[in-house]
């Protein structure tokens, strides 16, 4: 999962770096210089498309192998839904998924799916460590470890490794930590992967986890209707919050996950963003944008990227007013969550 240990909670619990003030003079320069001050018009809204938890991201726990047949299906269909609406697309891996006995080449061939559909891969660290509770050497380790399946299959497709993308989008409770993994990063050959939208779909594929358990239909059809319904308001919060911090809508970055859910739900999404008036670039392309070149100030439990600018921009960061999922589908993701997902 790409959130929070329990699911993205937008909570400010970390300290936030005196850098901070520093940067808060130059916000409205900032934000003049990357946005112009007014909206631009007639100008197509973008998105790309980043995928966690690769080989498969299970309900109820972040850490869970899976079985081999349930990931087949899977990583056929996510895939297989991207490559139908020409959005490109990377995964962000996990190894330690892979490294069941007897099954390890056949969930490296599930990395192997993506790459024939024509999308690339990212690393993920190896164990889905949390940033907020590992020293940085094992970070560091993790990260590393990461690599071997993933650099290889890479490498035979002409490609390299390239982002990397915090579990939890947790990049350090304090800043010197921060810091020194960036420095990591970068001496690596690595780039941050941002997030600007999340919509919550670990929730939903829990609560639709759930639903199959009890063979409840009815609250299956719920959580995938309700899922497609959040789409809509995440993507409407993230417009807002793009017109109010550049003055225009600059290209989002949407977070989900290798799920069952997105299995299922994935076509539909990306046909309501396209209905939106969305179309799909690389993270290449999306990054481009000077927006993204508005520093990171923010150390502390993890937090989407236009909350983190709000800090280099000189705003106010009032994390409270986010979209939240429906209640009865964090109740179940809470209390799959404290059954099954490991300390």
């Amino acid at each position: 999962m790409g959130t929070g240990p329990l699911g993205l909670r937008l909570l400010f619990v970390g300290a936030l770096s005196c850098a901070a003030a520093a940067w808060g003079a130059h916000g409205a320069r900032l934000a003049t210089e990357f946005g112009g001050g007014r909206a631009q018009v007639g100008t197509q809204n973008s998105v790309a498309i980043t995928v966690d938890d690769l080989p498969g991201a299970l309900p109820g726990d972040d850490f869970a192998y899976g079985d081999l047949k349930e990931l087949q299906k899977i990583n056929r269909g996510i895939p297989a839904a991207l490559k139908a609406h020409h959005a490109w697309a990377i995964g962000f891996v996990n190894e330690r998924k892979l490294q069941v006995a007897g099954e390890r080449d056949a969930r490296a061939e599930l990395l192997q799916m993506w790459l024939d559909a024509g999308l690339t891969l990212g690393n993920h660290n190896y164990a889905h460590d949390d940033f907020s509770n590992t020293p940085l050497q094992k970070y560091e380790d993790d990260l590393i470890r990461g690599e071997v399946v993933t650099g290889a299959l890479l490498k035979a497709a002409g490609q390299s490794e390239k982002y990397f993308r915090h579990p939890y989008l947790n990049t350090g409770m304090t800043m010197e930590v921060k810091t020194a993994f960036d420095t990591f990063l970068k001496d690596r050959g690595y780039t941050i992967a941002p997030v600007t939208i999340e919509d919550a779909d670990y929730v939903f594929n829990d609560a639709l986890g759930h639903a199959l358990e009890k063979k409840d239909k009815k609250m299956a059809a719920r959580a995938k209707k309700e899922y497609l319904e959040y789409v809509d308001t995440v993507f409407d919060y993230a417009e807002k919050e793009s017109a109010g911090m550049f003055g225009r809508q600059i290209p989002q970055i949407l977070l989900v996950h290798d799920n069952a859910l997105n299995t299922e739900c994935l076509d539909a999404l990306l046909e309501k963003l396209e209905k939106r008036g969305y179309k799909f670039v690389s993270l290449d392309t999306a990054m481009a944008d000077p927006a993204y070149a508005t520093p990171d100030l923010y150390a502390g439990t993890g937090i989407l990227w236009m909350d983190r600018w709000k800090l280099a921009l000189g705003m106010k960061l009032d994390l409270s007013k986010g979209p939240e999922p429906p209640g009865w589908a964090e109740q179940i993701f809470e209390q799959m969550r404290q059954e099954r997902q490991k300390e």
